[in-house]
């Protein structure tokens, strides 16, 4: 992975600051795939709060929610989500707290939970009779012995570590519970773990990635090569193979159009990573810079919302700056030109057409609205293709945020935002 310099790290912070119109925040950083790993920042600066400092950026108050108003918030999440809450209801939203809030406030999330009269839900305090008697509960349940990974997975249960806690290893629980050991983990040398490689290399044909190791049930786990050699990629180099570089821009391309035409729509992001013998999201983003702009490549109508009318809140908030820049507007007007454009500046003959992103370059779209003098803007939320026409320009939305903050309209400014980040939200929402 890159290692980034203090230079690059303040300028993408500040490019960010400019881009969310605010400071931005540590969590927003941590979940946004498409920036450096927050590590890079801490690692360079110490604290978020020195990066900050080093940016000129407005520092938010450290520790400012007080004890009563994190108790407040939980049971505001008990309320809305009928159970007691979850650390991941805390990760998965920037606008709540960091579960780490919580940690330094009351000790634990179990003590934080007791504050605010709810039911704890990570226990730690199981008996083993109690422990056996899950794992016999989970045995019958499945017709089997059941694996560390579906105790793990299922939420009813506790984490294989309380059985480790209690029994030294998880296939001793198993074994006081007389169920049977399917799986002995072993410990593996430096030697046999490059033996394993090597031999899967011959029985493929290439140099193994770590996706065919996680398939491979005789293969040792991936997570084995990084503890002792560094990293998988030292491991490939060590055991005399070729490294496997990530997939030219070409083949990235051809893997987003076969996976869409398997699904009939353009996948997104969780699709490409759930998709078996594809690769995850993020070679596209290290080639492309965005997973959106791959897709545009790929000559495929971004995720970005289209389906669920994101780009119909849009096009009535752009209708809405037009009204502010422009003042007289037609909107939808039918009889002007082969089509319906938007909106139209009569005086100026200048149509105005909203769009999520220059997914296509619209050449038949700029033919019929751009005959006798009149020319085309188009408002995007975020870049795509654009059409090289003299008579087509495009406006971004963060440039028609500044356009209605000098003309007074913070309110018009902050939505423009508002549709950016949304755009890049795992969970979209529809803005009226």
């Amino acid at each position: 992975m890159r290692e980034y310099s203090k230079e690059e790290l303040i300028k993408i912070t500040k490019d960010y600051s400019i881009f969310l119109g605010r400071t931005p925040k540590i969590k927003e950083v941590t979940y946004n795939k498409e920036l450096p790993p927050i590590n890079q920042f801490l690692k360079k600066f110490g604290t978020w709060n020195n990066l900050l400092k080093e940016c000129n950026l407005k520092i938010s108050s450290v520790g400012s929610y007080s004890k009563e108003e994190l108790l407040g918030i939980l049971k505001e999440l008990k309320k809305r989500n009928k159970r007691s809450p979850k650390i991941d209801d805390l990760k998965n939203n920037l606008n709540l707290p960091a579960p780490s809030t919580y940690f330094n406030k009351f000790g634990s999330w179990n003590n934080a939970l007791k504050e605010a009269n709810l039911k704890i839900n990570v226990r730690k305090d199981y008996t083993k009779e109690e422990l056996l008697d899950l794992l016999r509960k989970k045995a019958k349940e499945l017709g089997r012995s059941p694996k560390g990974k579906e105790i793990n997975q299922d939420k009813n249960y506790p984490d294989i570590s309380i059985y480790s806690e209690h029994f030294g290893t998880f296939n001793n629980a198993l074994k006081e519970a007389g169920l049977e050991v399917k799986y002995q983990f072993r410990k593996w040398t430096k030697e046999d773990l490059l033996n394993k490689l090597i031999k899967k290399a011959n029985q493929i044909g290439k140099t193994p990635t770590q996706k065919n190791i996680d398939k491979d049930p005789l293969m040792p786990a991936k997570g084995n090569y990084g503890k002792y050699f560094g990293s998988f990629t030292n491991a490939v180099r060590l055991a005399g193979l070729d490294v496997n570089y990530n997939h030219s821009k070409q083949e990235l391309i051809n893997l987003l159009q076969k996976l869409s035409k398997q699904l009939n729509r353009t996948p997104t992001r969780t699709d490409m990573n759930k998709a078996k013998g594809y690769p995850s999201y993020t070679p596209f983003v290290e080639k492309f810079g965005s997973y959106t702009a791959a897709c545009l490549r790929a000559g495929l109508i971004p995720n970005d919302g289209r389906n669920n009318k994101i780009w119909q809140g849009w096009e009535k908030h752009c209708i809405d700056m037009a009204k502010i820049i422009h003042k007289d507007i037609e909107i939808k007007k039918d009889n002007i030109v082969d089509g319906i454009p938007d909106i139209h500046i009569k005086d100026k003959k200048l149509f105005i057409d909203a769009k999520t992103c220059g997914y296509k370059e619209f050449k038949e779209q700029v033919k019929k609205y751009c005959k006798n003098e009149h020319k085309l803007e188009f408002w995007c939320i975020f870049k795509g293709m654009e059409n090289r026409s003299k008579k087509v320009k495009y406006i971004y939305a963060d440039e028609l945020a500044k356009m209605m903050k000098n003309l007074g309209r913070n309110d018009l400014s902050a939505k423009c935002y508002q549709f950016i980040n949304n755009i890049y939200s795992d969970e979209q929402t529809i803005l009226k």
